[in-house]
Parts: structure tokens; sequence; C-alpha cells
């Protein structure tokens, strides 16, 4: 079991004004080439995003079985050890987790920022909670208890009770008593500040995972009653190893289907400068594909293709949507890794293509690589020095909504084809390990200035940064 409690505060600037501050500094400012980060105007100065919540788990088994004894050779009377064989156990885990989420924004000039104002045109406190509560029962029949248990079998029962509270919205819908300058109430009535869901879901799962010539996985869960009613959920994989070139090569095969329904806060939403009130149909996604790894070779590679029916997605004008067709993608990574002594080269090479860029829009092309030499000095000191890489090819990024934290699509703006590169010293000495960074050190001499992960969002800039961890286990 564990517990776990955050908050992260973020302050938002809604981007800068002009991105030439960051591409031509000099068209700017007057001549002057050099970047000053305290003098780049944004469109928000004074908005604010609070994410809190906590989190618990626990996961209880109690296994049943039988003794057996283990008799001498020579004399068969006589009784060496007597080993327990669990033949079945029977499993509880409970989850629970609650989250937060706050926007507020205190300049009334800046609210100009966005087009609608349904509960002021001059201060924005938007509060949105969510909690889950999750118990599930399952009995499971263990794998390998005795020569004819091929393969284990489990199934299960899963109860959640969700629980949804978002901000009160006091004001009349219409009418002459609706405070003048705010955006006409979208809706004939009030949406609900607080909503509960009970789900019932049943489910199994058959897994065999220590045969040496083919192991397999799969699992199904079906909704029964509330919103998961009708939902289907299943995935599986096939894994198997055969001799190639003197090695022993993995060969994998997987595939996922979901027919799921859409969250409630994607067909309910209350906020100050977004509402929407929608009736999603459920999304289903097809996925399968395959994995080759070849360790003789430090070679991986994942070739899959995925289907999505009715994708839910956030239009240009932030607001969720569902596209009626299918988008199709295609994928295909591909992890090689070259060692020469201490000279050590990994690779990542990722090829994705999607059917619907304005639904689904993705980087063609991304590569990680990364170059470093790997010694010991004394034979006490682990070090790792080398440079790292980050790479796309240009693409429609999405855009950032500060109000709501979500990214939504747009067809304005390209971002990428720029690496973004990083030197680095890495060092452990017995239980302590510390770094030395030089982040986005290419920044203004490979790839220029134009350094955007998404629009009027730069990486970044060029950083100085280092670092402690100790361990202080036994």
């Amino acid at each position: 079991g564990y517990f776990n409690s955050y908050t992260a505060l973020n302050q938002e600037n809604g981007g800068i004004t002009d991105d030439l501050y960051i591409i031509d500094p000099a068209v700017i400012q007057g001549g002057m080439s050099k970047i000053n980060p305290k003098n780049i105007p944004t469109n928000l100065t004074a908005s604010r995003n609070r994410v809190a919540g906590k989190q618990m788990y626990m996961n209880h088994r109690y296994k049943v079985g039988f003794w057996k004894e283990t008799y001498d050779s020579v004399y068969e009377d006589s009784i060496i050890a007597r080993e327990y064989v669990p033949v079945s156990s029977f499993i509880w885990t409970m989850s629970y987790s609650e989250d937060r989420h706050r926007f507020y924004n205190t300049s009334a000039s800046e609210e100009d920022f966005w087009a609608n104002h349904y509960i002021s045109d001059a201060w924005t406190d938007d509060q949105t909670e969510y909690s889950s509560l999750r118990n599930t029962i399952g009995v499971d029949l263990l794998e390998g208890f005795n020569k004819y248990a091929k393969a284990g079998l489990s199934a299960f029962v899963t109860h959640e009770l969700r629980k949804y509270t978002q901000a009160v919205d006091t004001l009349p819908i219409s009418g002459p008593d609706r405070p003048e300058g705010l955006t006409p109430y979208p809706f004939a009535e009030r949406l609900s500040a607080k909503t509960s869901e009970n789900l019932l879901y049943v489910g199994a799962q058959l897994t065999k995972r220590q045969g040496t010539l083919l192991n397999y996985e799969g699992t199904v869960q079906i909704g029964l009653v509330g919103p998961a009613a009708g939902e289907l959920k299943a995935d599986g994989n096939v894994t198997t190893r055969i001799k190639f070139l003197g090695d022993t090569v993995r060969l994998k095969g997987y595939g996922y289907f979901s027919n799921t329904t859409a969250p409630y806060l994607m067909n309910n939403f209350v906020s100050n400068h977004f509402m929407w009130k929608n009736d999603f149909g459920k999304t289903r996604r097809l996925r399968f594909g395959g994995v080759l790894d070849i360790p003789h070779t430090s070679t991986n590679i994942d070739v899959g293709v995925e289907n999505v029916q009715n994708m839910i997605y956030f239009n240009d004008q932030c607001l969720p949507m569902q596209a009626g067709g299918s988008v199709q993608v295609l994928s295909a990574r591909l992890q090689q890794d070259f060692r020469f002594r201490a000279l050590n080269w990994r690779n990542t090479v990722i090829y994705q293509k999607s059917s619907d860029e304005s639904v689904l829009p993705l980087p063609q092309l991304a590569i990680y690589s990364n170059l470093y030499l790997q010694f010991k000095l004394a034979k006490v000191l682990d070090v790792q020095l080398g440079v790292d890489m980050d790479y796309y090819t240009k693409y429609y990024a999405p855009a950032y909504q500060p109000s709501t934290m979500t990214f939504y699509n747009q067809h304005e703006v390209k971002c990428g084809n720029y690496p973004m590169m990083n030197a680095y010293v890495n060092m452990k000495l017995s239980r302590a390990r510390f770094f030395v960074l030089f982040s986005h050190v290419n920044q203004g001499k490979l790839g220029g200035n134009n350094y955007f992960s998404s629009p009027h969002y730069p990486l970044n800039p060029r950083r100085f940064l280092m670092g402690v961890s100790v361990d202080f286990l036994n």
C-alpha cells in the first residue's frame, strides 16, 4: 500500500505576445539580438493554476493451497522437507484518489484574453473537484500448482464511486436581472454543481508466464451499471522466443480493444470562460502490433496500427468535440544501441502517421539520441559524460488553454524541426549520485531560435543545473 499527497502551483502567462521576441529579438529590441527574459511581454500576469490531490492504494492477497512433502529417494518413508503449494488466492484492492483544480485571475484588464464570461467579467475563480473510491474483489487460480495447471485464471468484480464538484453559478440565466457584459448563458437549464456516479465492472484474466516457449496474457472487463454500462475493455499479448544468429530473439504480438463512455467532465463542465453540455457517444479503439527484440544487436522494433472511432478532442475554440468517423494511426519505433568500450550511443526513432491531422495532429518523425562515455575513476567513482538530443519534425502542435489546462487543436502555427541538446555529467560515488547539466546548450547556434514546443510557448533557454541524490537504504 501507499499514500501520496501533492500540490502544484503554476503561474500562467498565456504565451508571449509576439514570437519574434524569441525568433528574431533584434527586430523587437531595436537591433539588440540578446534576449532579455524579464522584458518579454506575455498575455497574462495575474493568473494561477493550482492542482492538488491525494492518492491511497492498498492491495491484499490471501493464498490457499496444500503442503507438499518431499521424500528421500533411497528411503521413501523419510521426509526431507515440506513445501507449501498455493492453489488459489483471494484478492481485495482498494484505491482512493482526490483531485482539486483551481484557476483564478485577479486582473480585470486581462479578462479580455477570453472571449466568454459567464460568471464575472472582472475576475475568475474556478474550482473543480473530483474523487474516486474503487474496490476490487477477485479470486485467482494460480498457474503451475501442478503439471496440469498450465495457466492462471482470475475473475474479479470492481465497484467505483465517483464524485464531481464544479463552480457554482448563482446568476440569473437570462432576463433583465442578468448583469450586463456577461456572455448569454448557453443552456436553458443550469448545469449541476455536484454529481456522483456509481459504476460496476466484472472481468477475467488468463495468464501463462512460466513457459519457455510460449507465454500469453489476456484480460477482459465489462461494464454493467451506471455510466460504465455497455463498456468493454480487452487486451492481450503473446510472447515467444526463437534462436537467431546464436542468440535468443523475443517476438511479441499484442492487441487492445475498448468501447468506453466519455468522461463526465467532457459532457458537463461549468467555469467562468467555458461551459459545455454534450451527449458524446462511446469511443472505440482497436490497436494491434508486434515487437521484435534482439539482445545480441541491442535492437528493439515495435510496429503497430490503431483505429479510433468517435474520438474526442478539443477544437480551435477550446471546446470538446467528437469526430464522427475514424482516425487511423500507423506507428513504428526503432530502438538501437551501440557500444564500443567506454563509448555508448543510444537511439530511439519513431515514425507515425495520422489519417486525419485535423483531429489528431502528430509529428511524422521523432528522434532521441544519447551519446556518452561511461567509465570509472580511481575504481570508486562512476562517471557518465555525454550529450543527448530530442528532435521531431514540424507539425501543427496543440495549443495550450490556461483556464482549463487543456491542449486544443490549431492550424495556424507549426512547431518542431528544432534539436534540443543537453550536455551533462552524471557521477555516482557509493550511495550518492550527483549531476551537472548544461541544458539547451545549442540555443542560437544549431537550429536557430525557433524553439517552440507549443504555439507562443518557447522551450526554456540555456540553463545550468546541478543536483544531488543520496540513498539511505540499510
